[in-house]
C-alpha cells in the first residue's frame, strides 16, 4: 500500500505533477503485502486561515446546523462553484492529501490500481493513529472502537457520498468535529470507480439533477458495472475492494448511491439486509441504530424514508418493494462475511446541494451510532463469525445454508410521500406511462421489504474442487477463504453435483452469458476419488458463506451462473454411428434392454429425433466416458480423511479470457 502524496495548498501546479507521478509508480494490483505508513505530525489547525483567501460561509449539513466560515483553501470543488460542479480526481486527491498534511488523524493512502493505472485512494480517520488493520482492530478489542468503511462512487455519475465525505473530513481536520473522531476508526474510499469518473459529461444521467457541470459514468472504462462485481471479481477494481475488506474487517459498510424511478418528497432512501440474511443480534444492532441515524437526518431539515422500487411502473398505489440484495451488490455480500452493510440512496430529482448535505448529515449520524454502539456491533460481528464456524465443524449437528433469498408474501403498511401523478398516452412509446407532478400526495401503500430462504441445500462438511480450474481458484483465494491442498490421492463420502437442462441467456450481462442451472442433481457418492491437487475448503471457517455462493450451481450469483463453468456443458467425444450400430443389436439381446428401450420409443419426440436416440445407446456403451453436466465440485458429506498441506495459491493476475 502506498501513501498517497502530500501537497501544499498553495502550489496546486506541484500537486498535479506528484499526482502524476504516481500515476506512474509501479503500483501493483492488490496492496495485501504493503505496509501503511503513518500519517506524520503536521502543521495546527490554526494555520488553515492563514492561507489563501479569507473564511467564507458554507452551509452546514442542515438547516438548524451554524453556517461556520471555511478558509478558502479548505472549500470544495462543489461549494467553490454552488454545488454546480464536482472534483475531478486529481482535485479529490489534492484535497484529502492537504487535509491529511493538516490533520495527524487523516492518513491518506491506496488500496489497489484500477484497470486503467490509476491508484484507489483510501483515506483512514483515526484520533489514535491506528492507521493499519492491526491497530485499529486492537482499539476495538481494547475500548470497543468499530471499524468502519464508507464507500463512494461505485457508480460515479452517483457522486454525492464523495462530496459529503470530503466536507465531512475537512470539518474533522480543522478540528470542528472531535465527536466523529471519537466515535470509531473511519475508512474512505471518496472514488471507488476512478477510470468512471473521469469519464465526465453533464449528459452522463439524464434523470438527476445535477453537478450540472458534468459527472462521471456508471461503469469502468470496459464497461464493468463494480455493483455486480463482489462475488466474481473479474475486475482489478473489485478484487482491490475485496482484499481492503479482507485485510481490514470492518464491522459496518455505508454504500452511498443515487437512485431514480420514482417522484417523492424524500431526500435520502436507504436499505439494509435484514435477518436472515443477517444474524438476529446483526439485524437487531442496524436496526436500533439506523433510527436514530435517520431521526437525525429529519431533524436537520431532510426527509428519509426506504429504497422504492414500484410494484407497478404504472400505479405507485400499488406499493414497493425495497429490493433483496444478492451477493453480486455490496449490500448483498457483506452480509455473507456477517456485515450489516447499508444503502444510501439519494433522490436523484433533488438539487445536488440538498443531497449533498442530506447525505453529510445522514453519515455522520450513522457513525456516531456506531460509535455509541461499538462494543455490542464488534460483539455480534465476532458471534456470527463464530456461529457459522461451529456450524461447520466436523461433529456439528446436520444443518442447511441458504443459497438464495426472495421477498417475503407478507408487506408493511407505510405512508409514502409520492407527488401526484396520473397515467397518459406516450407518444414516444405507443404505450401508457406514468406522469409525475409537483404536489407531494401522501398515500399509505404495502411496503414490500422482509425477506425469506428460496432455495436452500444441506450443508456440506466442505467443499472439493478438482485440479485444473484456475477460474474458481482465483476466487477462493481473493476472498481469503481457508484453502487446502489434497497431497495424496484418497476417497470420500460426497455428493457429485450435476446440472441439467441448463438455460443459457440470449445475451450477455457484464460480459458474460449467464446460466440457468435448471435442474441439478445431488448424486451420492460414498466413495468419491479425491486425485492430488485437489483443493479442500472446509465448512468450519467464517467466509464458508462465501464458498457456498460461489459453489452452489442453484446461488444466484454462483460461478457457474455467470457462465464461468460452461465447458462442463460440452461434449468432448464421440462413437460413430456405423460402429454404434453392432453394439446396438448386441444389447437388444438382453431382454431388460429392449425393454427399456421401447420403453423410451414410447416418447414419439424422442423416437423421431436421431441425435437423442444416438446419445441414448452410447450412454450405455462401455466408451460412455463423459463428464458433461458434472461440476468439477464434490460436496463433502462427511469428515474426510485426506492428507493436505497449506496451499498456495499463484499470484494475482489477469482473469481467464472467459472472464473478461
Amino acid at each position: 500500500m502506498r501513501p498517497m502524496p502530500r501537497t501544499s495548498p498553495s502550489r496546486p501546479a506541484l500537486a498535479a505533477a506528484l499526482l502524476l507521478s504516481l500515476l506512474a509508480l509501479p503500483v501493483t494490483a492488490t496492496a495485501a503485502a504493503a505496509d501503511v505508513v503513518a500519517a506524520e505530525p503536521s502543521r495546527p489547525p490554526e494555520r488553515a486561515a492563514a492561507e489563501g483567501a479569507s473564511p467564507q460561509a458554507v452551509p452546514g449539513p442542515g438547516p438548524g446546523r451554524p453556517q461556520a466560515p471555511v478558509p478558502e483553501p479548505w472549500r470544495t470543488v462543489a461549494e467553490r462553484t454552488g454545488f454546480r460542479a464536482t472534483s475531478s480526481y486529481e482535485e479529490t486527491v489534492d484535497f484529502v492529501s492537504r487535509l491529511a498534511e493538516l490533520s495527524p488523524a487523516i492518513h491518506l493512502t491506496t488500496f489497489g490500481v484500477s484497470a486503467e493505472g490509476r491508484p484507489l485512494p483510501l483515506v483512514i480517520l483515526s484520533a489514535d493513529g491506528a492507521f493499519t488493520p492491526e491497530a485499529a482492530h486492537a482499539l476495538a478489542g481494547e475500548r470497543g472502537k468499530p471499524i468502519v468503511l464508507f464507500q463512494n462512487g461505485i457508480h460515479s455519475g452517483e457522486i454525492d457520498g464523495k462530496d459529503a465525505s470530503l466536507r465531512m473530513l475537512r470539518d474533522v481536520a480543522l478540528g470542528r468535529r472531535d465527536d466523529l473522531l471519537a466515535a470509531a476508526t473511519l475508512l474512505v474510499v471518496p472514488i471507488y470507480n476512478v477510470d468512471g469518473h473521469e469519464r465526465r459529461s453533464p449528459f452522463h444521467r439524464a434523470n438527476q439533477d445535477g453537478p450540472v457541470e458534468g459527472m462521471g459514468w456508471r461503469t469502468t472504462g470496459n464497461g464493468l458495472d463494480l455493483n455486480r462485481d463482489h462475488l466474481k471479481v473479474a475486475s482489478p477494481e473489485a478484487r482491490a475492494v475485496i482484499d481492503l475488506f479482507n485485510r481490514w474487517r470492518p464491522h459496518l459498510h455505508v454504500d452511498n448511491h443515487v437512485t431514480d424511478g420514482s417522484q417523492h418528497a424524500w431526500v435520502l432512501t436507504w436499505a439494509v439486509a435484514e435477518p436472515p440474511q443477517l444474524t438476529p443480534a446483526l439485524g437487531a444492532w442496524i436496526e436500533a441504530h439506523m433510527k436514530p441515524a435517520l431521526a437525525a437526518t429529519e431533524a436537520a431539515g431532510f426527509p428519509t424514508g426506504p429504497y422504492v422500487e414500484l410494484n407497478d411502473r404504472l400505479d405507485p398505489g400499488e406499493g414497493f418493494t425495497t429490493d433483496i440484495s444478492p451477493p453480486r451488490f455490496a449490500t448483498g455480500y457483506y452480509p455473507l462475511r456477517h456485515r450489516p452493510s447499508v444503502l444510501v440512496e439519494m433522490h436523484s430529482y433533488k438539487p445536488y446541494r440538498e443531497r449533498v448535505l442530506a447525505n453529510q448529515a445522514f453519515l455522520e449520524a450513522l457513525l456516531l451510532e456506531a460509535g455509541r454502539g461499538g462494543r455490542e456491533l464488534i460483539a455480534a460481528v465476532a458471534a456470527a463469525e463464530a456461529a457459522t464456524v461451529a456450524a461447520g465443524r466436523p461433529d456439528a449437528e446436520p444443518s442447511r445454508v441458504t443459497l438464495a433469498f426472495e421477498r417475503a408474501p407478507e408487506p408493511e403498511r407505510l405512508e409514502v410521500p409520492f407527488h401526484d401523478w396520473r397515467v397518459e398516452s406516450s407518444v414516444a412509446l405507443g404505450a401508457p406511462m406514468l406522469v409525475w407532478g409537483e404536489t407531494p400526495r401522501p398515500v399509505e401503500v404495502d411496503w414490500y421489504h422482509g425477506v425469506v430462504p428460496a432455495a436452500t441445500a444441506s450443508r456440506p462438511r466442505g467443499y472439493l474442487v478438482m485440479p485444473g480450474w484456475p477460474q474458481i481458484e482465483e476466487r477462493l483465494a481473493v476472498h481469503a477463504l481457508r484453502v487446502e491442498r489434497v497431497t495424496v490421492p484418497g476417497q470420500v463420502a460426497a455428493e457429485a453435483v450435476y446440472v441439467l437442462e441448463p438455460d443459457f441467456a440470449e445475451a450477455p450481462y457484464q460480459g458474460l452469458t449467464r446460466v440457468t442451472p435448471g435442474r441439478v442433481e445431488r448424486r451420492p457418492e460414498p466413495a468419491a476419488e479425491v486425485p492430488a491437487g485437489a483443493l479442500w475448503i472446509p465448512a468450519d471457517q467464517p467466509g464458508f458463506e462465501v464458498a457456498v455462493q460461489l459453489l452452489e450451481p442453484e446461488a444466484p450469483d454462483s460461478l457457474l451462473a455467470w457462465g464461468l463453468l460452461n465447458t462442463v456443458f460440452e461434449r468432448k467425444e464421440y462413437i460413430e454411428t456405423w460402429l454404434l450400430e453392432p453394439l446396438v443389436r448386441e444389447m437388444l439381446a438382453d431382454e431388460a434392454v429392449a425393454a427399456e428401450w421401447r420403453a423410451a420409443l414410447a416418447d414419439e419426440a424422442f423416437a423421431a429425433d436421431p441425435g437423442a436416440r444416438w446419445l441414448w445407446w452410447y450412454q450405455r456403451t462401455p466408451y460412455w466416458r463423459d463428464q458433461s453436466w458434472r461440476l468439477p465440485v464434490l460436496r463433502v458429506t462427511a469428515p474426510p480423511k485426506l492428507t493436505t498441506a497449506p496451499w498456495q495459491p499463484v499470484a494475482a493476475g489477469p482473469l481467464p479470457a472467459a472472464s473478461r
